[in-house]
């Protein structure tokens, strides 16, 4: 089942999801993010200060007498992330945490959604962008790669609802709802659709796939962050361009990942074979070139 729904990711990313980049507007060499950055945490905190989450519609509204700005309510919390070598700070506001056992997703574990997209014109306007009202399985493979890196981080603080389908629609209980704020720098940045914009994702989070495994080796994508930065789409052991958790022979040694499991657990992560390098697993080891 899983493999069916990683075709499906695939197929409606680029076409439903404004997460990834475009080709036609590529990003600018020269120019200044880190003074991007700081205009838009000016915007971001104005915004948060001159707006209320007004909870029987789901939705955000200017301030009135009466309401709690988003800046004082203490649903919404922040998180600072380096990327691109410029810290950026993230809003995001848990409405409803979720009840899934399955637990948070990680950056790199699909979900299953539906959000509703506005841009942050200025400090006091958001423009609609999109509204998908329809649950969709999203790959953050390609979305991390090449589009809104903070969406993927987004998620990490929501958990998904319990399918409660029976032989009717596809039903959840319990989802997580709520938003997450993106400045520009985490988004499309100075490029693809929406340029220098910060974003903001209501969301509804239905599912997950838990430990998503995207090259099927046998490593759990988030498994494959081999420097234990939190970003396994920096990690490519063998340096052949393909980042570890998209490659299916993470050492390069000519033998699949999955195939360096001598102890036949399912899991490559715990053979070591190389008294030379003990703490290093044989799939990451090209002196160790045995298919088990």
């Amino acid at each position: 089942m899983i493999k069916i729904k990683h075709l499906f990711y695939v197929a409606v990313v680029g076409t439903l999801l404004y997460a990834c980049g475009s080709d036609s507007n590529s990003i600018i060499d020269n120019f200044d993010h880190e003074a991007q950055a700081v205009k838009d945490q000016d915007s971001i905190v104005k915004f948060l200060k001159t707006h209320y989450y007004k909870d029987v519609v789901d939705s955000i509204k200017p301030l009135i007498d009466g309401e709690t700005a988003l800046i004082d309510d203490v649903r919404l919390k922040s998180r600072v992330i380096n990327e691109y070598d410029i810290d950026y700070t993230y809003y995001y506001f848990v409405k409803e945490e979720g009840i899934s056992a399955k637990g948070n997703p990680s950056v790199v574990d699909s979900v299953l959604t539906t959000y509703r997209l506005s841009s942050l014109d200025s400090s006091n306007k958001l423009t609609k962008v999109q509204d998908l009202t329809r649950a969709t399985w999203f790959d953050p493979s390609s979305i991390v790669l090449g589009g809104v890196r903070g969406w993927v981080y987004g998620f990490t603080h929501f958990v998904g609802g319990e399918n409660a389908t029976g032989n009717g629609p596809i039903t959840y209980n319990g989802t997580g709802k709520g938003f997450f704020l993106l400045p520009s720098g985490l988004s499309y940045r100075n490029g693809g659709n929406l340029p220098n914009k910060s974003l903001l994702y209501i969301i509804d989070l239905y599912d997950i796939v838990e430990d998503t495994d995207h090259d099927q080796d046998g490593v759990p994508s988030i498994y494959e962050d081999v420097d234990g930065d939190g970003k396994p789409w920096n990690d490519d052991t063998d340096k052949n361009g393909a980042f570890n958790f998209l490659d299916s022979d993470d050492d390069g040694d000519g033998v699949f990942t999955k195939d360096e499991d001598k102890n036949g657990d399912g899991d490559p992560r715990n053979d070591f074979n190389d008294p030379n390098k003990p703490n290093v697993p044989d799939y990451l080891n090209r002196d160790i070139r045995v298919k088990y």
